[in-house]
């Protein structure tokens, strides 16, 4: 499993079976960005993104994402 790893505020980042993704926090959500094989060819090297409204619906679309839910949560209770 990789590890999850804290790029920015509310910004994580991870590496999965060739795949980079990106996790940032936007407009009260989560938006997933993703760059593998598939778009790269598709998107003339560019990534591809999906938004959801919470945490608990990236890890259920996600495998990789599962436990950030967690993490976030843990890192804003230290914060405070």
């Amino acid at each position: 499993m990789s590890a999850i790893e804290q790029i920015g505020d509310n910004r994580y980042s991870l590496k999965a079976r060739g795949t980079s993704m990106v996790l940032e926090q936007v407009n009260g959500g989560w938006r997933v960005k993703t760059k593998n094989a598939a778009t790269r060819a598709w998107s003339m090297g560019g990534e591809s993104w999906k938004e959801f409204a919470t945490l608990a619906q990236v890890e259920a679309n996600y495998k990789s994402w599962r436990g950030i839910a967690a993490l976030v949560e843990t890192q804003n209770q230290q914060a405070h």
